[in-house]
């Protein structure tokens, strides 16, 4: 099981769905939301699903402001700088915390302060059509008789590299690295094509690839079946406890920002993601939508940031 994230959606009372926000002078003008990278990705049309249902919930005028580059540098930097007053809001997953704990970021990841935990997306690694290997252990076997062989692919510095190196380490075996940038199309490509044999994917985006056999479900690194691939085995099933990994939808304010707003936003994401219309319409496209605040949520971040700087120092990726 995953103690960092086993988190019940916490309830939502009626009053608490029904009452205004007890801070009515925040905000006092419109609000960005920061993506770090451009819009119509996964992440970008999730949060503004978010945003359409906590427009039932306030007045208040939030924004989406797209600042792609650098490798999502570009973007996180502006939201660390912004000035600390609550009306910049910093949304990503746990990429922030792989470009922050490899130096790249030349920010202090404890500088920024989780309010809200708003669902997330669950990863698997997938082989492709023509690798030597049709599940996990005939990965298994085909690595250990052939050290160094298996094509991993990753993008460098990326969320997917840690994963990489944390799923090499799991299982005690090294894997051949390939860079692949561009984000998920180039990498699915390269899955199919046979320039790799082993990517990370979502269930639901490789659900056609593997019904049609352009791709193989080897493991899925959550701890609940996902509906797209019910079939696969989840890492606990092939005897690895601890190796989930997901893209998180964090909400993040500087830590210098005032109480109130960090309440408000917490207040918020918890009428809006315990919203029947949301978790229907989110719902149809992710299948975690826990929600976690405070102390919780807290230490959920924590954890997973340690984890990140236990994967750099052990592989010395520090820049």
């Amino acid at each position: 099981m995953r103690p960092i994230r086993k988190i019940m959606m916490a309830a939502v009372g009626a009053l608490s769905l029904m009452v205004a926000p007890a801070f009515a002078e925040y905000p006092t003008k419109p609000v960005e939301l920061i993506i770090p990278n451009k819009a119509g990705g996964g992440l970008d049309i999730n949060v503004r699903i978010m945003l359409k249902h906590l427009a039932k919930y306030t007045d208040a005028t939030v924004v989406v402001k797209n600042i792609p580059g650098g490798g999502t540098t570009t973007g996180t930097r502006a939201a660390y700088d912004a000035a600390p007053d609550g009306h910049t809001v910093f949304v990503f997953h746990e990429a922030f915390m792989g470009t922050s704990a490899q130096g790249i970021l030349g920010r202090d990841f404890r500088d920024m302060i989780p309010v809200a935990r708003a669902g997330g997306i669950d990863m698997m690694y997938a082989g492709g059509a023509n690798a030597p290997f049709k599940n996990f252990d005939g990965l298994m076997a085909h690595a250990k008789a052939n050290p160094g062989e298996v094509k991993i692919g990753v993008q460098l510095t990326a969320l997917n590299h840690i994963v990489a190196l944390s799923f090499m380490d799991a299982v005690g075996l090294d894997f051949k690295l390939i860079n692949v940038p561009g984000g998920n199309g180039p990498m699915r490509a390269a899955l199919i094509g046979g320039q790799v044999d082993l990517a990370v994917t979502l269930p639901s985006a490789a659900k056609k690839f593997v019904e049609n056999g352009d791709i193989t479900a080897i493991v899925f690194m959550a701890d609940y079946k996902p509906k797209a691939l019910p079939e696969i085995p989840l890492s606990s099933e092939v005897g690895l406890d601890g190796l989930e990994w997901a893209a998180t939808t964090y909400f993040f304010l500087h830590k210098d920002t005032p109480e109130e707003a960090r309440i408000w936003w917490a207040d918020m994401m918890e009428q809006v993601m315990a919203d029947p219309e949301l978790q229907a319409e989110l719902g149809a496209k992710i299948e975690d939508l826990r929600f976690a605040r405070g102390e919780e949520l807290q230490a959920e971040v924590e954890a997973s940031y340690q984890r990140f700087e236990a994967i750099v120092d052990k592989y010395d990726l520090k820049k």
